[in-house]
């Protein structure tokens, strides 16, 4: 197997942040990144990294396992996931951690905490038992297999009947916690800690249950960082665990969205984890503290909702967009501008 040749895939084309962070970071590292497709239009397939595009079928057809596994055997290729519906229909490692209705067990056992999670077989049965539920809550799918799927806050029973029976199949329910969000980013291998990036949030959208769309890499904490490593037990790859405050909220076990904040504070963990994949591992690897990451798109329209609703003012707004030398950012790039035009289209396309 040829393992600087690399096929990234997602659970929508190639089209995600996270599989455009994917391409652009393995190319840096020495690879050739290519990109599954299903027919649409893909961001990661128009950066101006990317080698070359395979066809597939959707991740959520029954074939797409195959037909994934047949193109990696013809061509020869190393895999690297950058979606949650890939992970499942892939069975790669690490699968079972983005399973929110069995992750709180999992994280009790490393020493972490999550917030108190109820599960619900979906939305009907969610409804009939609104009124029982404390409120402000957090609702989630269980396992996201849509990128729709997004978790949402509701502040009484009566906001949760518009709730759809179509979007999230099984569902958990959370306390809404506010506090500083963070992040334990990094690669594991074997059950070794290879690269490590720690990140705080500086804002997010959507505004309350939504992903970093600017953030600072910070020092390590070294003892969450152990405990981390336990919650990983038998994945290999990258990762990213999420928290707000002490409470764990998410795991990602594969690339995901502020990736590039990782890459320029020195850490590419595409790379170290092709590189540990091909038995070439080094030693442990961290993100230098103070570096800075910016998903235009989202930021923007986070500082002007803040202004719009009066919790920034004009001046504090046009100071928090101030462009920073250093920032990495997330799909724009006057360097590579492909994937911006492309997810620039999709907008445009779906407005329509």
């Amino acid at each position: 197997m040829d393992s600087r040749r690399v096929l990234v895939v997602d659970q929508v084309n190639g089209r995600s942040r996270s599989a455009v962070a994917a391409v652009r970071a393995l190319a840096a590292g020495g690879y050739s990144p290519l990109v599954a497709v299903s027919g649409r239009p893909s961001a990661a397939a128009r950066s101006r990294f990317c080698a070359g595009v395979v066809a597939v079928p959707l991740s959520t057809t029954p074939g797409y396992r195959e037909a994934v596994e047949q193109e990696l055997l013809a061509r020869q290729l190393t895999v690297l996931v950058a979606g949650d519906a890939a992970l499942i229909a892939l069975r790669q490692p690490g699968v079972e951690l983005i399973d929110k209705a069995t992750l709180p067990a999992r994280v009790a056992a490393a020493g972490l905490v999550m917030p108190a999670t109820r599960s619900f077989a979906g939305a009907e049965q969610l409804r009939e038992r609104a009124g029982d539920l404390d409120y402000p809550l957090v609702v989630k799918a269980a396992v996201k297999s849509s990128t729709d799927a997004v978790a949402r806050r509701f502040d009484a029973p009566a906001a949760l009947m518009a709730l759809s029976d179509d979007l999230y199949g099984a569902l958990v329910v959370q306390p809404f916690h506010t506090g500083r969000m963070r992040a334990v980013c990094g690669v594991v291998h074997d059950g070794e800690l290879l690269a490590a990036a720690h990140q705080y949030y500086l804002r997010i959208w959507p505004p309350e249950c939504g992903v970093a769309s600017a953030a600072v890499t910070m020092a390590p904490d070294i003892e969450l960082e152990a405990r981390v490593l336990r919650l990983l037990a038998g994945h290999s790859g990258v990762f990213q665990v999420q928290l707000v405050g002490d409470y764990v909220i998410d795991v990602n076990p594969r690339v995901y969205g502020s990736l590039p904040l990782a890459v320029a504070a020195g850490t590419n963990l595409p790379a170290i984890a092709c590189e540990a994949s091909a038995g070439r591992r080094g030693t442990l690897v961290r993100a230098r503290p103070g570096v800075r990451y910016r998903w235009l798109e989202g930021d923007l329209r986070r500082v002007l909702h803040d202004v719009h609703h009066r919790r920034l003012g004009w001046q504090a707004g046009v100071a928090a967009l101030r462009p920073r030398p250093g920032t990495a950012h997330s799909v724009e790039n006057l360097r590579d501008p492909g994937p911006g035009l492309e997810r620039l289209r999709d907008i445009i396309r779906r407005r329509l």
